[in-house]
């Protein structure tokens, strides 16, 4: 991390107070720009296996998930699918 320094001795605090938010408005915006979840337009649909390499988690506890409804998913037939967006969703929002 990049630190700059500044001279308190001459600055306001109205001056200090700006620095300071500017500061931590760039950084929140680096946050967000990382880790914002996908478009609506982009509802790619994973595997279980692809969810638990994404989670780092296992299978049990995966399953935990989708029974006490933490993370939703949908079925097609016999399989099961998580969307991309609701896991990085639930990742920011951590309810």
């Amino acid at each position: 991390m990049k630190s700059t320094q500044l001279h308190v001795y001459q600055t306001t605090p109205e001056e200090l107070t700006d620095n300071i938010l500017i500061g931590v408005d760039s950084k929140l915006q680096e946050f967000f720009d990382k880790y914002s979840p996908p478009q609506k337009d982009d509802e790619e649909l994973l595997t279980v296996e692809e969810t638990i390499k994404i989670l780092k988690c296992s299978k049990q506890a995966l399953w935990n998930w989708r029974k006490n409804d933490i993370l939703p998913s949908y079925r097609l037939g016999n399989r099961v699918y998580y969307k991309k967006s609701d896991i990085y969703l639930k990742l920011i929002k951590q309810e």
